[in-house]
């Protein structure tokens, strides 16, 4: 019993700090429409200054895997979000586009050093069986960050403009900063991993680093968190803000209430496909990671073949879904390589696993910006047609993660 107050201490922490991560992930799509104007920026280079967080995310995540397994994952998230605190300033600062891309491409890869550190602190203070579960209310409170990043930022940008609330947002980052190096420790007094009859002793993933890229499991994972994530946060940090104002006439607020529904899916989807996940589908997780990835699919299809006609009942519900879906698929895709991982490589495993979905996002933003520029503005406002090019791109992305997602199962049961 004394190990719980610490361990929850140590819970809420994790989630205050990649509640800061999303933010910044996410806030692209509000302050889409101001950074346009300020800069006079086109579709396509603001594309590529929002993907500007995503490359040096995804590129640092197999030094990240490797330097928590090594130095611990304290001193790795408390030396992350100082870097974001950096990042955050000179973003406030920024003079021109490119300066913002700068600086939050410094966000971006501060912002790295937390997700795989924080799974692999929370697995010996809270056990293997609660695994999913821990990683899907890690993801639900990110996603709280997103919920803040939508309608309360939209305010506030109003009322301070977009570039004070940069400062206040460095000074909170800064106090994350340090209470993750005075209250997070990397393994609870007396820690000994436990030893799981899994039936997986020979994983490939207990390997060395260079054997683990020469597995089939490796790169077909890689290739599904690729093609999944890059749609997903393409829609909800960047152009679904706008498509909502341009395509269906919402104001600034209306949209954002409605994106803001997409992080009520993960929030309150999540934790229960996160059990399912532990509980009901322990045995089957690849199964049910095809059928949670088929769901996002016809959602999706929704988007692209129903458009101007759908009403915002139907978008509450798009929304929902695809929060709860993306919810779903992480906690079960990082609990599959978590049974393929020891505890000693988790880290390495999942720092080379993680730069994917994250690629897949700087792919797809400038990606969809070019198509959408392709079809231009009408009256000032991009028509359905040029959302309809980007998003069916992010529609075939998707469906080519479902049919990996089913090469998994066959290679499980080859097994």
């Amino acid at each position: 019993m004394t190990l719980l107050p610490q361990r929850w201490l140590i819970l809420i922490i994790l989630n205050a700090v990649y509640f800061s991560v999303y933010f910044h992930r996410v806030s692209t799509a509000v302050l889409a429409p101001y950074l346009m104007e300020a800069f006079s920026a086109s579709a396509a280079s603001l594309g590529g200054m929002s993907s500007a967080y995503f490359y040096p995310y995804a590129l640092s995540q197999p030094m990240v895997g490797i330097l928590a397994d090594r130095f611990g994952a304290r001193k790795v998230i408390t030396f992350s979000t100082f870097i974001g605190f950096l990042g955050a300033f000179l973003f406030g600062l920024a003079p021109t586009l490119l300066w913002a891309a700068f600086a939050r491409a410094l966000i971006g890869f501060g912002a790295a050093g937390v997700f795989v550190p924080a799974l692999k602190v929370l697995l010996p203070w809270f056990g293997p069986r609660a695994f999913a579960q821990m990683n899907a209310i890690l993801l639900a409170f990110g996603n709280m960050g997103a919920i803040v990043a939508s309608t309360p930022f939209a305010w506030f940008i109003q009322q301070v403009g977009w570039r004070p609330s940069f400062f206040y947002i460095a000074g909170l980052t800064s106090l994350l900063a340090i209470l993750s190096w005075v209250y997070i420790q990397d393994f609870p007094p007396g820690y000994l991993p436990a030893v799981e009859d899994t039936g997986k002793n020979h994983s490939p993933l207990n390997q060395g680093f260079a054997d683990i890229l020469k597995t089939p499991f490796f790169w077909i994972m890689s290739a599904l968190f690729f093609s999944y994530g890059g749609p997903f946060s393409t829609f909800q940090g960047l152009w679904g803000y706008p498509f909502l104002m341009d395509v269906f006439g919402y104001d600034k607020l209306q949209a954002s209430n409605l994106i803001m529904i997409i992080a009520f899916g993960v929030i309150l989807g999540g934790p229960i496909l996160g059990y399912l996940t532990d509980k009901t589908f322990a045995r089957n997780k690849r199964q049910f990671l095809s059928a949670i990835i088929g769901a996002q699919v016809l959602n999706w299809s929704c988007l692209v073949f129903l458009g101007p006609s759908l009403g915002s009942i139907s978008l509450r519900l798009i929304f929902f879904v695809m929060g709860m879906t993306l919810a779903g698929t992480l906690s079960l895709v990082w609990s599959i390589v978590r049974e393929e991982s020891p505890p000693e490589r988790m880290g390495t495993a999942m720092g080379l696993l993680n730069p994917a979905p994250f690629l897949g996002v700087a792919t797809f933003q400038p990606l969809t910006g070019y198509l959408m520029d392709r079809v231009g503005k009408i009256g000032g406002a991009f028509p359905f047609e040029a959302y309809q090019n980007a998003f069916t791109l992010c529609l075939s992305s998707l469906s080519t993660s479902l049919i990996l997602s089913l090469l998994l199962i066959r290679k499980r049961k080859r097994g």
